[in-house]
C-alpha cells in the first residue's frame, strides 16, 4: 500500500531532521576532539614551559650564586659586583618569567632575592652610606612581604608544624631586614668632626700635619695622648712603617704606624729611664677600653689608637693614621682624632708624602731574605717626628714633666696662627739602589736599619721574623 504524499513528507522531514542530528553530533564530537587536542597541547607546552623555568632558574643560580657562604669568605665585600649582578638577574627572572608559572617558582625566586640582599648587606659593614643600605633593605623586606601575603602555603610560611603562637620563617626574616635598619640608622659608624678646642701638630721632615682629637669619645686615650705630646715623648720619633692591603676599588687597609720611643734612633739620645717613667701608666693598667671603636669609620686621616692584630685592646701610645678608606679597621681599632686640612696647613698632602716614602719590601735583598722579612713594611728612611705640639683654642701648651727627648719650642710656634708651615720639611733621600748595574757590576746595599728593641706588640720580631710574616698582625 503505497503512502500518501502527505506522509512521504513527513517521513523525508524526519530523515532530514535525523540527518541534521547527526551531523550536529559529529561537528561537535570533532570539535571536542579538536579542543582536546589543543588542550592537550597546551598542557604539554605548558608544562614544557615550566620545565624550561625552572631550567632556567636553576641555569642562574650555578653560574652566578657564589660557591661559598659570601659571610664568611667575603667579609669585606671582594664579591660586590657579583652578587649585585646575580641581584639583578633574579629580579629580571622573577618579572619576565617566574610570575607566568603557577606553582612555587615565583616564591622560591623571591626568597632568593631576600636571601641575597641579606648577604650582600652582612657582607659590607663598611658601606656606611644608611641611605644606600635602606634602599636594599627595602628591596629584601618587599620580596618577603609579597611572599607572605601572596603565597600563605609556600612552605616559608608555614606555622602549623611550629609552637602556638610561633612566627613563620617568612615574618622572622621579614623581622630582620626592619629590626636590623632600625638599630643600623640609630648605631651605625658615621664620619664625625673632632672637638674644636684642641689642636695637635705634628711637626716631621715631610711637613706639617694638623690634627683634632675626639675628646668627648675617646677621652682617656686623647687626655694620655695630650700629656705625652706636650712633654715631648713623640718628639725624636718616626713614622716607621706602613701598612696597604687592597686597592682602589676594594680599599681594606691603608694606614702608617708612628708613636714608638724605640723609633727614636741616633737624633735624640733615648733615655730609657725618663721615657719608662712616662709609660707607666701602660705598664699597670696595661690597655685601653675600646672608647670610640664603634662610633667612627676609619675614613682618610683618621688617627686611631694602635693594637696588636692579637689583642682586642688599645695601646696607650703608638697611633695609626688612616691614608685611605680602612673598613678592616672599623670596629677594631678605635678613632682618637683626625687629620685637617685648615689654617693654611696641607695636611692630607704631607699625609700622602708620609705614606709615600719606600719600604724594605721594595728591596730584592729583603724580600727574598726570610730573616729579614718582618722588615718588609718599615720605611727604608723613616719621616722623623720633629716635634709634636699641642694648642688648646690657639695657644701652645705647655709641658707638666718635660722628658729629656723634649725639643726646643720656637718663639713662632707659641701660637698656631704664627706657625711658620712645613719649617722641617725636608727632601727625602734617594731612594737605595739594589740588585746589579747595567754593567753587571754588583752595587753596594744600603745599610739595613738597626732592629727594634723587643716588644711584644711590635712587628718583625720573634716568631713572625722567623715564619716570614710580612706585617704586624
Amino acid at each position: 500500500m503505497s503512502k500518501s504524499p502527505m506522509n512521504l513528507e513527513a517521513d523525508e522531514a524526519a530523515v532530514a531532521k535525523r540527518a541534521a542530528r547527526i551531523r550536529v553530533a559529529l561537528i561537535a564530537v570533532a570539535v571536542l576532539a579538536i579542543a582536546g587536542f589543543a588542550f592537550a597541547i597546551f598542557l604539554a607546552v605548558k608544562e614544557e614551559g615550566e620545565v624550561e623555568r625552572w631550567d632556567l632558574f636553576g641555569e642562574i643560580r650555578r653560574e652566578m650564586e657564589p660557591a661559598q657562604d659570601p659571610i664568611w669568605a667575603n667579609p669585606y665585600g671582594l664579591y660586590n659586583t657579583e652578587r649585585l649582578r646575580y641581584i639583578a638577574a633574579l629580579e629580571k627572572f622573577l618579572d619576565t618569567k617566574a610570575k607566568e608559572v603557577q606553582d612555587a617558582l615565583e616564591p622560591q625566586t623571591r626568597f632568593m632575592i631576600a636571601k641575597i640582599v641579606a648577604d650582600h648587606l652582612l657582607a659590607n659593614p663598611g658601606q656606611l652610606d644608611m641611605e644606600k643600605r635602606s634602599e636594599f633593605y627595602a628591596k629584601g623586606a618587599s620580596q618577603l612581604a609579597a611572599l607572605r601575603d601572596d603565597f600563605p602555603d609556600f612552605p616559608l610560611n608555614w606555622t602549623r608544624l611550629s609552637s602556638e603562637g610561633f612566627p613563620s620563617l617568612t615574618r622572622q626574616f621579614l623581622n630582620w631586614f626592619e629590626e636590623n635598619e632600625k638599630w643600623e640608622k640609630e648605631h651605625l659608624l658615621r664620619p664625625q668632626d673632632p672637638d674644636a678646642d684642641v689642636r695637635v701638630l705634628f711637626r716631621t721632615t715631610r711637613g706639617d700635619m694638623l690634627a683634632g682629637l675626639y675628646s668627648e669619645l675617646a677621652p682617656e686615650w686623647s687626655q694620655g695622648f695630650v700629656e705625652r705630646a706636650t712633654n715631648g715623648f713623640y718628639d725624636g720619633t718616626a713614622f716607621m712603617l706602613k701598612e696597604e692591603i687592597g686597592d682602589v676599588a676594594e680599599p681594606e687597609e691603608h694606614y702608617v704606624v708612628a708613636g714608638l720611643a724605640e723609633s727614636r734612633g741616633n737624633t735624640t739620645a733615648f733615655d730609657t729611664a725618663a721615657h719608662q717613667k712616662a709609660s707607666e701608666a701602660r705598664s699597670r693598667s696595661g690597655l685601653l677600653p675600646a672608647e670610640s671603636r664603634n662610633r667612627i669609620p676609619h675614613d682618610r686621616g683618621i688617627l686611631a689608637a694602635w693594637h696588636d692584630g692579637s689583642d682586642q685592646y688599645d695601646n696607650a701610645e703608638r697611633f695609626i693614621i688612616s691614608v685611605r678608606r680602612s673598613p678592616r679597621l672599623d670596629y677594631e681599632y678605635s678613632p682618637t682624632g683626625k687629620v685637617l686640612d685648615e689654617q693654611g696647613f696641607e695636611s692630607t698632602r704631607v699625609l700622602d708624602r708620609i705614606f709615600g716614602g719606600a719600604v724594605w719590601r721594595e728591596d730584592e735583598a729583603v724580600r727574598s731574605d726570610t730573616d729579614l722579612s718582618g722588615l718588609l713594611s718599615y720605611f727604608q728612611e723613616p719621616v722623623e717626628i720633629i716635634k709634636v705640639l699641642v694648642y688648646k683654642n690657639g695657644t701652645l701648651q705647655s709641658p707638666t714633666a718635660a722628658l729629656p727627648s723634649k725639643a726646643k719650642i720656637e718663639d713662632n710656634e707659641r701660637s698656631l696662627s704664627t706657625i711658620k708651615v712645613d719649617a722641617f720639611k725636608a727632601e727625602p733621600k734617594t731612594k737605595p739602589i739594589t740588585g746589579t748595574s747595567g754593567g753587571g757590576d754588583d752595587e753596594e746595599l744600603p745599610p739595613l736599619p738597626p732592629p727594634l728593641p723587643g716588644n711584644d706588640d711590635d712587628a718583625g720580631n720573634g716568631d713572625e721574623k722567623k715564619n716570614g710574616a710580612d706585617g704586624d698582625k
